[in-house]
């Protein structure tokens, strides 16, 4: 019993090494996750419908500095005949303001029209370097069945 008690103290001591390692090197580096959402509640999704309003790209900031940059930029990585493969459709920079920033920039469906089917991604830089990409599929809208009206003949 007594000669594994060293043993023992030795293994503890290097999962605590271990653990605080890895604390440390989390707690300084910038971060940002990021997710696309088809409203304010900002429930994260992979896939919509082609007729909805907004899709909003959202982030969560880790140990970001007062001062740093965020951008995202919304691509259209495949969406057949609509674009060519890779358009970028639109982007938008904000300043972080507190180290743990979070929020959302959206773009809106084009006027009289639905989405263009295919395949999409916003990509998240921080000060310049691409930190996140959230990919994101539209497909064909849910067909709104309207009762029949009248009796049948």
């Amino acid at each position: 019993m007594r000669s594994t008690l060293p043993y023992l103290a030795i293994a503890f001591l290097l999962v605590w090494v271990t653990a605080k390692e890895g604390v440390a090197q989390s707690s300084g580096r910038k971060a940002i996750h990021a997710f696309v959402a088809a409203d304010e509640q900002r429930k994260p999704r992979t896939r919509f419908s082609s007729d909805v309003p907004r899709i909003y790209a959202c982030w969560k900031g880790q140990s970001l500095d007062v001062g740093d940059k965020i951008r995202a930029v919304w691509i259209a990585e495949d969406v057949g005949a609509a674009s060519p493969k890779d358009t970028k459709i639109r982007d938008a920079e904000v300043q972080v303001f507190k180290t743990d920033e979070n929020g959302e920039v959206f773009l809106s469906r084009p006027t009289g029209q639905d989405w263009p089917l295919g395949r999409y991604r916003v990509e998240f830089y921080l000060n310049g370097s691409i930190l996140e990409v959230a990919k994101f599929t539209i497909e064909p809208g849910v067909q709104v069945e309207t009762p029949v009206t009248g009796t049948p003949k």
